[in-house]
């Protein structure tokens, strides 16, 4: 999901926006840094999803877009990725950020949200990815609708295989980028949490909720 930022750099150098994004980013980075603590309890987590879009809208003034695109920003799970150019065998490194603290971003990345689901990965990482994909997602969403922000998750995912930055298209980030999608759309009619839409899902590789 990192190329997704080359379309938020995009939209947000349409407005000059730019340095506010990382401004703001950074402080999503940073709170969650300082304000959380790994747990295995899934309901912990959850709320910390809530928590994380809390501070984003107080941050924001309460403008629902530019917070989530805050969390999308500040909840990457790392600061510099690499895209490997299919058949040359070259890879670049990009940066998510010009500037940054190493030790806030290992903490940030100790601290995220990691058990959302039933099946999350029992291991260190995780579901820690999923954080980035929900929020990004939500962000078109609320912006350009549903459909649009399914279909940008196909792409990326299309994307990420080609250029083997994250390997083959993981069925998981495609359910995660749906429930996202499902968040910015309810976010058009009244202020929701995230806890709203993951609360109801037990699974992201089945995609039951606690109504099946």
């Amino acid at each position: 999901m990192k190329i997704i930022l080359i379309l938020f750099l995009f939209i947000s150098e349409i407005n000059s926006q730019v340095k506010d994004v990382f401004e703001f980013g950074s402080k999503i980075n940073d709170y969650i840094a300082s304000c959380f603590y790994k747990s295995n309890d899934k309901e912990l987590n959850i709320n910390q999803m809530d928590s994380i879009f809390s501070f984003a809208l107080s941050i924001a003034d309460s403008n629902i877009a530019d917070a989530l695109l805050f969390c999308s920003v500040g909840s990457m799970t790392y600061p510099v990725f690499k895209v490997k150019l299919p058949y040359l065998n070259f890879v670049i490194p990009f940066s998510v950020f010009t500037e940054y603290d190493s030790e806030k971003m290992k903490k940030k990345a100790s601290n995220l949200p990691h058990k959302l689901f039933d099946d999350s990965p029992d291991t260190e990482f995780g579901d820690k990815d999923k954080v980035v994909h929900f929020f990004s997602s939500a962000y078109f969403s609320y912006l350009f609708g549903y459909s649009f922000a399914v279909h940008i998750g196909y792409f990326v995912e299309e994307f990420e295989e080609s250029f083997k930055i994250d390997g083959k298209v993981d069925e998981r980030d495609l359910k995660i980028n749906e429930l996202g999608a499902r968040f910015g759309q309810e976010l058009n009619y009244k202020i929701i949490f995230p806890s709203f839409i993951l609360a109801k899902e037990r699974s992201l590789t089945y995609g039951k909720n606690i109504n099946n």
